[in-house]
């Protein structure tokens, strides 16, 4: 479970701040740090549950992904760079889907179209 600060607690309860957009890529990060191997999309959604929904979830590692900081492997797992794809998971076909671009001042868009000069 991801670390958070606490703001209050008893025996039935525990009341926690939930990061904000900026911070949600470093608590990811430190989960897969944490874990020492790549998650797939299921167990950091499971993970996140109650913390962060699905799109938060999905534009952070989108970010992260854009800017380097994690690697999206063939099967859809994200890892930091130098993990390597646990043996067991190598021989899963390569995961097809359609990626969404996050633009951050570290990628530079690139225009689909550029109108003729008249």
């Amino acid at each position: 479970m991801p670390r958070f600060k606490k703001v209050y607690e008893d025996q039935d309860v525990v009341v926690t701040i939930a990061p904000r957009d900026e911070e949600l890529g470093n608590v990811i990060v430190d989960t897969i740090r944490e874990k020492g191997r790549p998650m797939t999309w299921e167990e950091l959604r499971e993970e996140f549950s109650g913390i962060a929904g699905e799109d938060r979830l999905r534009k952070a590692l989108n970010k992260l992904v854009d800017t380097g900081i994690l690697v999206e492997f063939p099967d859809g797992s994200y890892g930091l760079p130098g993990m390597e794809l646990p043996p067991e998971r190598r021989g899963i076909r390569k995961r097809r889907r359609r990626r969404t671009r996050v633009y951050t001042d570290v990628v530079i868009p690139r225009p689909y179209y550029i109108p003729p000069k008249h």
